[in-house]
């Protein structure tokens, strides 16, 4: 490779660097969130309320935890391109969106209480059997300073309130059994 091709492939690496700083310090901005803080133990408090089983949680941040609205969620994921990427089977396929999300919420907003949903049980709707296995988020926000669980489809950005964990989420075409959540 020429000294002159290893010179622009650096200077393209250096300038897609500091876009993508720039890109996340006007996302701050733009968005002027003032997230809400609990604990990791408070957090627990609304998965129980849920019916959700505390090993099904995974939780590394457990001390320091910040939310939104769901007003400013919706907002966010409006704006956000996770949504706009190309479904490729076990190239990027559901896994990589709720991966996507889930980094971009952290890395732009510093919102952690944003999880992947792992293996979610799709059941046809009609018949209830089972389809396939499935990822995708699940995120607390608050609604009118009531803290919820919702269920967002990072590929359409269609979000529902998690109102019990046992609960069938129809959502995506099919019936969503949840199982895990890695925060």
């Amino acid at each position: 490779m020429s000294n002159q091709k290893e010179r622009k492939i650096k200077s393209f690496k250096r300038l897609g660097s500091k876009l993508h700083d720039y890109s996340v310090s006007i996302n701050r901005k733009a968005f002027n969130l003032k997230p809400k803080k609990i604990s990791g133990a408070t957090a627990r408090l609304l998965f129980l309320g849920k019916n959700v089983p505390i090993n099904r949680v995974t939780m590394p941040d457990s001390r320091i935890l910040q939310y939104v609205s769901i007003a400013e969620m919706r907002d966010i994921i409006f704006y956000d391109s996770t949504d706009k990427g190309t479904y490729q089977d076990d190239v990027y396929d559901c896994d990589d969106f709720a991966d996507v999300f889930q980094s971009h919420m952290k890395e732009n907003y510093h919102l952690n209480t944003v999880a992947e949903a792992r293996h979610i049980e799709t059941l046809d709707i009609d018949t209830g059997d089972h389809k396939n296995w499935h990822r995708a988020n699940i995120f607390i926000a608050h609604e009118l300073g009531v803290r919820k669980l919702w269920f967002l489809e990072p590929q359409t950005d269609r979000v529902v309130e998690v109102k019990d964990y046992n609960e069938l989420i129809h959502l995506t075409g099919w019936l969503n059994r949840l199982s895990i959540f890695d925060f």
